[in-house]
């Protein structure tokens, strides 16, 4: 009985890609109908990094891990234009938010 159960257990387990990896799959997306924005977000390492006068639309990826902090805004570089900002936590929607208007900010953070 001993030895099927460790069968069995040992089947579920190399059943699972990796059942003690606990990453999750983070992408920051910038969309809207600004022509240029400026970009700050938390990364990978837990700094801040940014970029400025990019096109839209704008993303990243990355993998974090159960109780990272992360970051995300966008601000507007042009008179008129909406800039949304959104964090996909293992391709779900985990936290977004629009701004419309001239040079706008928006931000969005949270805690995986």
């Amino acid at each position: 009985m001993r030895i099927v159960l460790t069968v069995v257990i040992l089947s579920l387990v190399l059943a699972c890609s990796n059942p003690f990896d606990t990453s999750i799959q983070v992408r920051y997306e910038v969309t809207g109908s600004a022509e240029f924005v400026n970009v700050t977000y938390q990364n990978d390492s837990g700094g801040i990094s940014q970029v400025t006068d990019v096109p839209l639309p704008w993303s990243t990826s990355f993998s974090g891990d159960p109780e990272d902090y992360v970051y995300l805004s966008a601000q507007n570089q042009g008179e008129t234009g909406s800039v949304t900002v959104t964090i996909f936590k293992d391709g779900d929607v985990f936290k977004r938010a629009t701004s419309q208007g001239s040079f706008v900010v928006a931000s969005v953070s949270g805690t995986l």
